[in-house]
């Protein structure tokens, strides 16, 4: 490096099935915008990798979470710098703050065919009481969060490993949450702490979940971990019939996150990415177009001893009974919520002959 001074600094390097190079891509900036270079001095961490498969081959990214240590201009690349794709922009495009021995995140979205990056955003949580905060952002979804690219707010060392993130709430207090980021990463669609009541003066009664592995679906983020045994315990709500409303200790905790802006049926194990799968075998006797929908869906049975179709949430309610004597209705969805619902055929008894997801959205 520059006047012989050390670096540590990572790279991402992807080979065939041989061996052979096929490209290496730096994580970080050494050149300044003067042309100048210099030594990135912030220490940087490689702490996870994953294959983004939703879409083709040839257009899949690798999904990089990497870490600094301290807080510097030379450091991992910013969301809204990124020379392959000009109007990127990440949900947090820097390191913020005056806060420079601590450790936050960052997520990177490479091409896997040529390793060029195109998205990335810091990962920080706000430390307690900081000023200097953006103004509101603009989504609605955050609720007046504010905008981490507007202002200069001190930061929480936050590590991201694989599938969970944990921060430092000030103090010696480290509560683990979950987070889901639009393809993008200009902005997260949902993200929830995991944790029992604590207080996030002094941190009591917190720091007691570990997080072990998340998987997405097409209507719910599915969480396990365990429960450390000390601390509050973490509330309890909608438990299963094999499940256990006590704890015991460091028992397992399994959790359904669900939220309507984050239904996507690419997410469901064994659908096409082009939307619900049109295997017949996987709709159970029921055709359900168009999927998604806004206004109409045109809803078919198979089974000739279908007597009505019933629309009902994700949670089970029914919202929509229709009744139908030639096995096909037109299901009205105009005044519907977005959202997933699921469609089933009855027969003259109450028997279930079939059932279909779909989604419907304005």
């Amino acid at each position: 490096m520059p006047g012989g001074n050390p670096d540590f600094e990572p790279a991402v390097m992807a080979m065939d099935q041989n061996g052979t190079l096929l490209w290496w891509s730096r994580l970080y900036h050494e050149i300044t915008p003067a042309g100048d270079t210099v030594n990135s001095t912030p220490d940087q961490y490689l702490d996870a990798l994953a294959i983004d498969y939703s879409l083709p081959q040839q257009n899949s990214f690798l999904v990089v979470a990497a870490r600094c240590h301290g807080n510097n201009i030379e450091n991992l690349w910013e969301g809204n710098q990124i020379a392959a794709n000009p109007s990127a922009n990440g949900f947090q495009n820097t390191f913020t703050g005056t806060s420079g021995n601590i450790h936050i995140s960052w997520l990177g979205k490479i091409k896997l065919a040529d390793g060029t990056l195109h998205h990335s955003t810091y990962m920080a949580e706000y430390a307690e009481g900081t000023g200097s905060l953006g103004a509101a952002h603009p989504d609605p979804n955050l609720d007046g969060w504010p905008n981490p690219n507007t202002g200069w707010p001190n930061v929480n060392t936050t590590y991201i490993g694989k599938n969970r993130i944990k921060a430092n709430g000030g103090l010696s207090c480290w509560n683990e949450f979950v987070r889901l980021y639009t393809p993008d990463l200009s902005k997260p669609l949902y993200s929830s702490l995991l944790v029992g009541a604590w207080d996030t003066l002094t941190q009591s009664g917190g720091d007691n979940v570990r997080l072990m592995g998340v998987w997405k679906t097409d209507s719910s983020i599915v969480v396990i971990g365990k429960h450390t045994g000390s601390g509050a315990e973490l509330p309890l709500q909608n438990i299963p019939g094999w499940g256990n409303n006590n704890y015991n200790g460091e028992t397992a905790i399994l959790a359904c996150l669900r939220a309507n802006n984050f239904i996507n049926s690419d997410d469901q194990p064994g659908n096409s990415t082009s939307g619900i799968s049109d295997d017949p075998e996987k709709k159970n006797g029921i055709i359900c177009f168009p999927n998604p929908a806004s206004d109409n869906i045109y809803v078919r049975s198979s089974n000739s001893s279908v007597d009505q179709f019933r629309l009902s949430d994700i949670s089970g309610r029914i919202l929509l009974t229709l009744q139908t004597s030639s096995n096909n209705a037109i299901v009205n969805t105009s005044i519907i919520s977005d959202g997933l619902y699921i469609i089933e055929g009855i027969d003259r008894v109450g028997r279930k002959t079939g059932s279909q997801k779909i989604i419907i959205k304005h």
